[in-house]
């Protein structure tokens, strides 16, 4: 079935196809759920979404806004160049880009889309009492998890022949590193990792695999550990810093919780607006080929 917005046609095979474009998307928000259910999901969504971009192309149209034909071309130029060159369109999973006119047509629509949402979406910042509240009624929201700053050197085992060597040549950069041997030296000489001499950064707890994360959160500063096993190979990990769990303060939150509600205010207007458009609107369904 298509759907026509004030006389226009959406054809059923757009819906579709936007559709499948969905489907990961919707799935991920549905665990457990039979595939059948969340393709009539998915297609509600695509349904709801091609009626919008309608309803807001008709009404940027209708406002005549203008639009930047140097930035329009910029686009177009990028879009395919990033899409594959000269098969772009072939490759393309958009149903409403079949060619370089939908193309221009998209990015036009979507220059008009964008000074439509601006226009539309106006709301004043939330006052600091509201900005308040939402800090004192989230609190997990701004606690920060512990963190460490760790390296490492990694021997890699791909079969089972290659297990022993690789133990036996992280014991030994145990023992040279025991005995003074500077780290970034050793994993500059023996790691099978040795991109940024092995410098993993910052990270949190479920960023590493278990063994790993286990080895390394079990450390204070400058200490080693291993070898240990994961499924890459051996490993020996250096812990260089530790940050303990901490709470945001009031004042280190407030800019971002201000900018999050003032976002949200934004989208409730212009959700309103569209709301408007659509009780305005003729949207009716159409069997295919109407």
């Amino acid at each position: 079935m298509g759907v026509k917005v004030n006389g226009q046609l959406i054809p059923g095979w757009v819906i579709e196809r936007q559709a499948e474009a969905l489907y990961e998307q919707v799935a991920a928000g549905m665990p457990g759920k039979p595939p059948q259910v969340v393709r009539l999901a998915a297609l509600d969504v695509a349904r709801d979404r091609l009626v919008d971009q309608s309803l807001m192309a008709e009404e940027s149209k209708r406002r005549k806004y203008p639009v930047d034909r140097v930035a329009v071309d910029k686009e177009i130029k990028a879009w395919i160049r990033e899409n594959g060159g000269k098969k772009a369109f072939q490759r393309n999973d958009n149903p409403l880009i079949r060619d370089r006119d939908d193309l221009r047509r998209e990015i036009e629509n979507r220059q008009r889309f964008n000074q439509l949402l601006e226009e539309e979406s106006h709301s004043e910042p939330p006052p600091e009492n509201e900005i308040r509240r939402f800090y004192d009624e989230n609190p997990t929201r701004f606690e920060e998890d512990e963190r460490v700053h760790a390296s490492h050197m990694l021997k890699r085992v791909q079969s089972p022949e290659e297990d022993e060597a690789a133990r036996i040549a992280m014991t030994v950069a145990r023992e040279k590193l025991n005995g003074g041997a500077d780290f970034v030296e050793m994993v500059r000489a023996c790691s099978d990792c040795p991109e940024r001499d092995g410098d993993l950064g910052w990270f949190g707890r479920g960023q590493m695999v278990p063994p790993f994360e286990q080895a390394v959160f079990g450390l204070k500063p400058d200490e080693l550990a291993g070898p240990f096993r994961t499924d890459f190979g051996w490993h020996l990990a250096k812990l260089h810093e530790r940050e303990e769990p901490t709470t945001k303060s009031f004042e280190e939150a407030s800019e971002g919780i201000r900018n999050f509600l003032h976002e949200r205010r934004k989208d409730a207007v212009f959700d309103a607006f569209l709301d408007g458009l659509k009780e305005k609107a003729v949207i009716e369904e159409v069997p295919d080929g109407d």
